[in-house]
């Protein structure tokens, strides 16, 4: 794929989500980099500053998906993110624009929680 809608840049370290998301959003002509945990996800970041969206795992070892993605935030401040998440059980203060389930639904959710949160930052 081309990635003609833009770069994603997903975090997981379960590869058979990363994998599953990726495939998903390629269908739906993005371009996605994929990160196993937080610091190769800041390396793939530094490479590809045009990264338009993270999409991270909350629980990570070494790094949370909230500590990467202010890390990544110091950088770019206006970046978008999805936090993916195995419970609901989430503080809706934090800084990241959606929080998505890991349930069964995921494959049905992903692309729509990732036009919603596109949409939120496009420019007027």
């Amino acid at each position: 794929m081309s990635g003609e809608k833009g770069r994603i840049l997903m975090v997981d370290d379960d590869p058979f989500v990363v994998e599953m998301l990726a495939i998903i959003l390629e269908a739906d002509g993005y371009e996605v980099s994929t990160a196993e945990n937080g610091e190769d996800a800041l390396a793939k970041f530094t490479a590809s500053p045009d990264t338009g969206l993270i999409i991270s795992d909350m629980n990570m070892p070494g790094m949370t998906g909230l500590e990467l993605i202010g890390r990544i935030r110091a950088c770019n401040a206006s970046l978008p993110a999805i936090l993916l998440t195995g419970t609901d059980d989430v503080d809706p203060g934090q800084e990241v624009d959606e929080y998505l389930l890991k349930d069964e639904n995921i494959q049905d959710n992903i692309s729509l929680s990732v036009e919603r949160v596109l949409a939120r930052h496009a420019p007027e």
